[in-house]
Order: C-alpha cells, then structure tokens, then sequence
C-alpha cells in the first residue's frame, strides 16, 4: 500500500491533493484522524492538520489504520531564496542537524526507484511548464521508518497556488510505478545535486540517498553508511567529485567501496533505453 499525505497547514498541499482528487475516482476510506481520507487502487491519500515536518511516526499510525505502508509520499510546497519555480522530489532525513524536524543524524529510509521515477514522471507531466523540475538532497524530517520521499512545487506563493504546477504533480503520482534499475547513493554536488539529476534522466539509475558536500563536510563519516544502508538495494555510488577535495573524494570512495558499494562514473551507466522523458 502506498500512502500519499497532505497537510492542512500547507497550500500547495493542499492543491495537490485537490489535483489528485479531480483527476481519478476515488473511493471514501475510514477516516484518519478525523480527517476524511481516500483510496485509488493500492493507494491511500490522508490529510494530516500539522505541518509535515514535526509528526514523526506516522507510519505507525497509518499502520494501525490501513495496514503497514511500503512507501510514503508527502505533497508539500517547495520554498528557496533564489525563488527559481520548481518541482522538486526528495529523500529525507538529518545528516547532521535536525533544524526543521526529524531527529539529528538520522536518515529515513529511500525509496530510490518511485523517487526516481516520480522525477522523470514530473519532467515528463511539467514538460509545458516553466519550472525546473530537479532532485533535491536529503535534507528535514520527519522520521518515520517506512520508506519516503517528499514531492513539491515552490518556490514562492505564486507558485504554490499554481493549480497547473499541483496538476503536474497529480499526473506524476496517480500511475507512478518503480523505475526497474539499479539503485545508487549519490555523494557530493550541491542542494538541488545536478549531477545526478541529470545522470536520473540520461542513465539507467535509481538514487536514493543524496548527501551533499555541505551535509558530508558536517556529519560524521559513518552517515555515508547510514545512507547506504537506507536506501534499500543499493549496489552503486556516484561522487561528484568536482565538488569534494581530494581527500575528501579519496575517504568516501574508500568507505563506500567498503560496505560493497560500487562507485561509477557515467561512461559505467548505460543510456536509459527509449526514454520517454527526453
């Protein structure tokens, strides 16, 4: 069961959900707290009243009221000083910090083959749309245990209220299946971790885990563990190593290769045969 999570206290939340809602016949499920929810198939949409990121567990309560999810998804606005518009998809989780929510040092487990596949669906869905369509790193809470992604529209209250940019994220979710390929961690680069989004749309690949080189110069070594760890079948790394000294590349290559993780560069990826993003 795949569970998608709105909040109340979120406009374009709000909007996605109301996208979702439109767009598919939706059948009435047992509330959730005290919320109405509904069911599509193998899939449950619920509302939540608080901001997303400071409920931690609530796969256990969605357990208790559906049954054990196998991936969550949460519909959420996207907020950024450069104010670029944006859909966005991310892992979550603390490699350092925990500044808005979640718990420090902390990853939630990935569900690298939907994020990725909601990604190139978004480029796909979006293609008529002025917005950048990107990964972003592993970054805030909440914690839960049950594998997830955040998926977002931003960056300013123009674009939240975009009822297109919120019908673009429907479209990407209501037939979102796994992408079948190999699943990777990604070290290095930036916030919004350009290499690898572009390596997610041109290659046959499926990343989970995105630490940064800020969050790898802040956390502890043993987060590159962590990630690997969380982002279930991971067999593939790729360091962007422009962004990394040396020294730095040297040490993550050597721990990743120690925990039997492969680290590519691109001429390693083969093409993404027939891909209807491009």
């Amino acid at each position: 069961m795949r569970v998608l999570v709105a909040s109340d206290q979120d406009e374009a939340s709000r909007n996605q959900r109301e996208a979702l809602l439109a767009l598919a016949s939706w059948s009435a499920e047992e509330p959730f707290d005290g919320r109405p929810a509904w069911r599509l198939r193998d899939t449950v949409l619920v509302t939540i009243r608080e901001h997303h990121l400071y409920r931690d567990h609530l796969d256990r309560d969605l357990s208790t009221a559906y049954g054990a999810p196998e991936l969550v998804v949460y519909l959420s606005k996207h907020k950024s000083e450069s104010e670029t518009p944006s859909l966005t998809v991310h892992p979550i989780g603390n490699p350092a910090s925990a500044d808005f929510g979640g718990q420090p040092g902390v990853l939630v487990p990935a569900a690298a083959r939907w994020m990725t596949a909601a990604l190139r669906a978004l480029r796909r869905e979006a293609r008529s749309l002025a917005y950048e369509v990107t990964f972003e790193a592993t970054h805030h809470g909440p914690f839960l245990e049950a594998p997830t992604f955040f998926i977002e529209q931003g960056s300013t209250e123009r674009e939240w209220a975009d009822l297109d940019a919120s019908r673009a994220i429907a479209r990407s979710l209501l037939d979102l299946e796994p992408l079948d390929a190999s699943v990777a961690v990604g070290m290095g680069g930036g916030h919004y971790v350009p290499r690898h989004r572009d390596l997610a749309f041109e290659r046959h690949i499926a990343f989970g885990h995105l630490l940064p080189a800020y969050a790898l110069e802040r956390a502890p070594a043993s987060i590159i563990d962590q990630a690997v760890e969380r982002t279930e079948g991971a067999v593939l790394a790729y360091v962007h190593r422009k962004t990394l000294s040396k020294t730095q590349v040297r040490a993550i290559e050597e721990r990743l290769e120690s925990l039997g993780v492969r680290v590519v560069r691109e001429a390693d990826l083969p093409l993404e045969p027939g891909d209807e993003t491009s």
